[in-house]
């Protein structure tokens, strides 16, 4: 240890004796190591991270094929969007999940003390939180129980990052009541700090019963309608049970909701039959990352991105390079002196071996510190609203 500090030293005196060549080092290192830190950490959120719930893996998202007719409310696929009644059905009938969840992206106007401000916020079924394994931070959360009425529960959830910036963290905002939309609503909890909502990429400020969805969406009174698709569902696994096995569980369930739904629609033809009921199967999706809209969209791009910022690494690290060989030109000198006194060619390997881990080390600061200074999450880049 006391020759590897003599080595730390004398490679400090080494770099501050050649700032030209320090500087110039360090940025070309910092450029290649930010770019890298960056876009890795989008690539990170948008496609890799898990979300931050109990036991992910048993996570699964509903995603059906087949014909459909009526109104649909989609950001993405509209294959993974539901009518409420669907939801309902396929939540109290199934016999391999543990729980299932419904959900739904909009915006609402939120008025505290005279304040108005437009806000994102996410109608969730009275089981979310439970089903995800979501704490609160302060208060309680929704449960089944506040979503049975339509319009009977106007309670509201904050965000742990509304509560802290728009609240100031305040606990007495508890039981305290905003107007959403201009309709009175209590503010019963806050969520855990880190979750913001199974839909990667989104951040509601809110959380609201989807049986409150008349006047925060207003307009949007179709709870029963079987024709309008515009929320999404996500299940929990029972243990045991792998998502195949589930997959072919749920089947014979969706192919009778399917043919009740045909009865109510009243037609009556072989090839609107074949597409809407026959050729009709509902799949499970792995969803312990959740659901995201864009993934589809933003998979490439980012993949192509992440190369090209690896190839901006490998040019830094071979610039970075040759300045050390022309370097080490003008340091024959140097090495002959110490080989003559002594010195051994494993010390000296790793005298310069720590020279080049402070210029690493030096670089990756400077980068990951620029790159935190000037990125912007995506997560604060809001959605576009439901289109119908």
């Amino acid at each position: 240890m006391s020759g590897l500090l003599q080595d730390i030293r004398y490679a400090l005196r080494q770099l501050r004796k050649n700032p030209g060549f320090t500087t110039v080092a360090v940025l070309t290192l910092a450029l290649g190591i930010g770019a890298n830190t960056a876009i890795f950490g989008l690539l990170d959120q948008a496609l890799l991270r898990s979300l931050p719930v109990r036991e992910p893996n048993r996570l699964v998202l509903l995603k059906y094929s087949g014909s459909s007719d009526g109104r649909l409310s989609s950001r993405s696929d509209g294959k993974f969007y539901f009518s409420y009644p669907m939801y309902r059905d396929l939540r109290d009938r199934n016999s391999v999940f543990s729980g299932v969840i419904a959900t739904n992206w909009t915006q609402a106007g939120v008025q505290w003390h005279n304040q108005p401000e437009l806000v994102a916020t996410e109608l969730v079924s009275g089981n979310y939180f439970d089903v995800l394994g979501v704490r609160p931070a302060l208060g309680r959360l929704l449960v089944a129980s506040d979503d049975t009425v339509p319009n009977g529960n106007p309670i509201a959830v904050l965000s742990f990052n509304y509560w802290r910036r728009r609240f100031d963290a305040d606990p007495a905002i508890l039981n305290q009541s905003i107007l959403v939309n201009g309709h009175p609503f209590t503010i019963v909890g806050v969520a855990q700090a880190g979750f913001h909502s199974v839909v990667m990429g989104d951040t509601p400020d809110l959380f609201v019963p989807m049986m409150m969805r008349s006047e925060v969406m207003p307009g949007n009174d179709d709870l029963e309608d079987h024709r309008s698709s515009w929320l999404n569902i996500i299940a929990r696994l029972k243990p045991g049970i792998s998502r195949e096995q589930a997959e072919a569980g749920i089947g014979p369930l969706w192919y009778a909701l399917r043919a009740e739904e045909l009865k109510q629609k009243g037609h009556s033809t072989e090839n609107y039959r074949q597409n809407f009921l026959t050729k009709s199967h509902l799949s499970l999706v792995d969803g312990r990352k959740g659901f995201s809209p864009l993934r589809s969209d933003v998979q490439t791009p980012l993949l192509i991105v992440m190369a090209m910022v690896g190839l901006v690494a490998l040019m830094a690290c071979a610039n970075v390079g040759s300045l050390l060989l022309v370097r080490a030109a003008g340091r024959l000198k140097e090495m002959s002196v110490r080989y003559a006194l002594g010195a051994k060619r494993k010390r000296v390997v790793q005298q310069l071996l720590v020279e080049g881990l402070l210029l690493g080390l030096s670089g990756g600061m400077v980068g990951t510190a620029v790159m935190v200074s000037t990125s912007v999450s995506p997560r604060k880049a809001r959605r576009p609203a439901n289109i119908s």
